[in-house]
């Protein structure tokens, strides 16, 4: 099979995934969740193996639901050898299935992710829930995901999709009384569904489109439902329309990756800019700050700058400040150093680095691109080590040449 067909089918799957698995989740129930990830799995891989021979048909959505559907028609009633499994209406239409997969199906989507994050589920259990099933992500991307070993990944799953199977009854959107607790949650899925797309931790395809875009739209589906949409939800949907808006001037016309500073400003997208400032502006004021909101000033003062140059450094970095004081995440710590290296130079910056104390940072490869990108600026020799074991902690091809290029140059 060609390329072409191939990443047609890639960019497809990936819209219609979490679609068709709310579908079916709310059709035969959660406790069928295995036989329907199975069923649409079998979907994918007959339009794979038939579209490279007869061509991809007029509506290739409703070509993959219908395949994913009969599928599990036929895995229940083997192993039932009846139909009392059956809703009542699919024993009347499931020969004859016609569907719309525009109608209603927003709702059940927004179901699906409040039922991948119930309670009954540890908060790692519920981000790894939702990446399997609303973004089809495998053990692997899922153990990249939450720095976690596929082992323990594979177990966790277990146990959740055991919660979800026993727990969730039907797909539902939560009671008023328990929705405000169960939001967060669901928020902190998404965005780590968009920053697993914006950073496209492995392979050759470093920006994953889709999976940004599958992000915003679920977040976006949060903002269209009254009692969802709160300072938390329009905060997140400022923070991934405003980094969205780099996406496409990330890379150069082969391919590499570019560097903030390396960026044209002017392949920006100013409608999601403008886009992410009006959902800002909608957080209103207050006295204190989430750390989304703090995220997305963050990001606002990259969007808002006419060139690198012209950043507004001192704020950005008054606005980590704010963060570290509830939030001690090296990883935070590190992007901080960033900005200390912009206002009050490298070799405090680098200083700083040095007495940073945590275990994560012996395998964090941020850690040492960092530590690489200084010492060269600073003109000592360990920085070429410091980038190989950058090189050595991503599996991202574009990442690894990236570094490599910097050990060239």
């Amino acid at each position: 099979m060609s390329t072409h067909i191939n990443e047609s089918i890639d960019h497809l799957f990936r819209r219609e995934y979490s679609r068709i698995v709310s579908l079916l989740t709310s059709k035969f129930g959660p406790v069928h969740i295995d036989s329907i990830e199975d069923s649409v799995q079998d979907a994918l891989y007959k339009a794979m193996t038939q579209w490279s021979i007869k061509g991809r048909p007029e509506e290739p959505n409703k070509w993959l639901y219908r395949v994913a559907h009969n599928s599990i028609i036929d895995k229940l009633r083997r192993d039932s050898k009846s139909e009392e499994y059956l809703p009542e209406k699919e024993k009347k239409t499931s020969s004859t299935l016609e569907v719309d997969l525009s109608d209603g199906l927003e709702d059940e989507q927004l179901q699906m992710i409040f039922a991948c994050c119930h309670p009954s589920m540890k908060e790692t259990e519920q981000l790894m829930l939702s990446l399997k099933l609303l973004c089809g992500f495998n053990n692997k991307e899922i153990s990249r995901a939450l720095l976690k070993e596929q082992e323990a990944v594979k177990k966790a799953l277990t146990r959740a999709k055991s919660k979800f199977k026993t727990e969730i009854g039907s797909l539902r959107i939560p009671h008023s009384n328990q929705l405000a607790s169960r939001l967060d949650g669901v928020l902190k899925v998404i965005y780590l569904i968009f920053n697993n797309g914006y950073t496209a931790l492995e392979g050759d395809n470093l920006l994953k489109k889709d999976v940004c875009e599958d992000a915003i739209r679920l977040a976006g589906m949060l903002y269209q439902h009254e009692k969802c949409n709160t300072n938390q939800t329009r905060s997140l949907l400022a923070l991934m329309c405003f980094n969205f808006s780099r996406f496409n001037a990330r890379i150069n016309e082969v391919g590499d990756m570019l560097t903030l500073q390396q960026q044209d400003h002017n392949k920006w997208d100013t409608d999601l800019i403008e886009l992410g400032l009006r959902f800002l502006s909608e957080t209103g004021n207050s006295s204190t700050f989430t750390q989304l909101q703090l995220e997305a000033a963050i990001a606002r003062e990259y969007a808002v700058a006419p060139n690198f140059e012209t950043t507004n450094w001192r704020v950005i970095l008054a606005l980590f400040d704010l963060i570290l004081t509830n939030n001690t995440s090296v990883v935070i710590a590190l992007n901080r150093l960033v900005i200390v290296d912009q206002v009050y130079g490298t070799q405090t910056a680098y200083e700083r680095l040095l007495k940073l104390q945590d275990k994560s940072l012996e395998k964090n490869y941020l850690y040492f691109s960092i530590k690489g990108d200084f010492e060269k600026k600073l003109k000592l020799e360990e920085y070429k080590t410091s980038l190989n074991c950058a090189v050595d902690l991503t599996d991202n091809l574009k990442e690894k040449e990236f570094l490599k290029a910097k050990l060239s140059n």
